[in-house]
């Protein structure tokens, strides 16, 4: 028996460690570029104008500096988030699969240093979506292509690595007896109780059916935010911007099953080198958002 016992803790102990390794350093998913315009406010203006030639709405604007002005902190740099979608492309990976739900929308962030120089943050998402058809792959392709080359990467640099990120996703069922909208009043209510701030909410489903798309399953997307503790994060590294704000999506199955979906913040963090003390307070996050998807998933009040 204690034989089995032992096989069984070396089995869970190989498993987490091939997870942690396909995260591998956090880093390694990040796209990070100097800004070359004058100022933040000027490669804020380009980006959206870059993207509106290319039809790809800005669906979501997040300026977290003026929540650091608003809770009184210090050293408040420029720190602001802009979520891109091409809705078309979005219901394809979550048709593919839900989880990809973890990842949507497309979110550039620009971030000031210590020197006060910009720099665009963003998810390498080439790397996210390594699983997908090779069809869907090169619908994916154009997209990123178009975003990496707005922020001055050129595409034919070659992909070092290739993740599959959607090992790396939390999800949740909500309850049979739990309606989406009891679902959503829940984790709201959830969230705001543990001082997690809702900051963004984006309603896919409207948007599909906007575009006379078919087979449209709910898909909203809610994203979170602790600025305190976003701050210190950045401080001790700006990549985390790809990461921020923290999003949970709820999605309806093929099926019409509802689940809640986020991205594995603790395989996340045990893959980063943070500070005993700052790691504390970002599992305080994870925890908190984890809270929040079991609250929204039993329509506990």
């Amino acid at each position: 028996m204690i034989l089995r016992f032992l096989s069984i803790i070396i089995i869970l102990f190989s498993m987490i460690n091939q997870t942690l390794a396909n995260v591998a350093n956090f880093e390694q998913l990040i796209i990070q570029v100097p800004i070359k315009q004058n100022s933040l406010d000027e490669a804020a203006d380009y980006l959206k104008q870059q993207m509106q030639i290319l039809n790809i709405p800005l669906i979501s604007h997040s300026p977290l500096y003026k929540e650091y002005e608003a809770l009184g902190l210090s050293n408040i740099r420029q720190t602001e988030f802009f979520q891109f979608c091409d809705f078309k492309t979005a219901k394809t990976l979550t048709d593919l699969n839900m989880d990809y739900a973890a990842f949507l929308p497309c979110r550039i962030a620009l971030v000031a240093d210590q020197q006060n120089q910009g720099w665009f943050i963003m998810l390498d998402y080439t790397k996210l979506f390594g699983e997908v058809p090779d069809e869907i792959k090169k619908q994916l392709g154009t997209t990123c292509k178009h975003l990496k080359n707005i922020i001055g990467i050129n595409d034919k640099l070659p992909n070092t690595i290739k993740i599959d990120l959607t090992k790396l996703v939390v999800k949740t069922p909500i309850s049979e007896d739990v309606s989406i909208e009891d679902a959503i009043d829940s984790l709201k209510l959830r969230a705001n109780i543990l001082n997690m701030k809702l900051v963004s909410q984006q309603n896919f489903t409207t948007e599909y059916k906007k575009l006379g798309l078919s087979n449209i399953k709910t898909t909203e997307i809610f994203q979170f935010c602790d600025a305190r503790i976003s701050q210190k994060l950045l401080e001790n590294n700006l990549a985390y911007a790809a990461y921020m704000p923290c999003r949970i999506a709820l999605v309806e199955d093929k099926t019409g099953k509802a689940w809640l979906v986020m991205m594995n913040l603790e395989a996340l963090l045990q893959s980063s080198n943070l500070p005993p003390e700052l790691h504390q307070k970002a599992k305080k996050i994870s925890d908190a958002l984890l809270e929040i998807i079991e609250a929204g998933a039993s329509g506990d009040l």
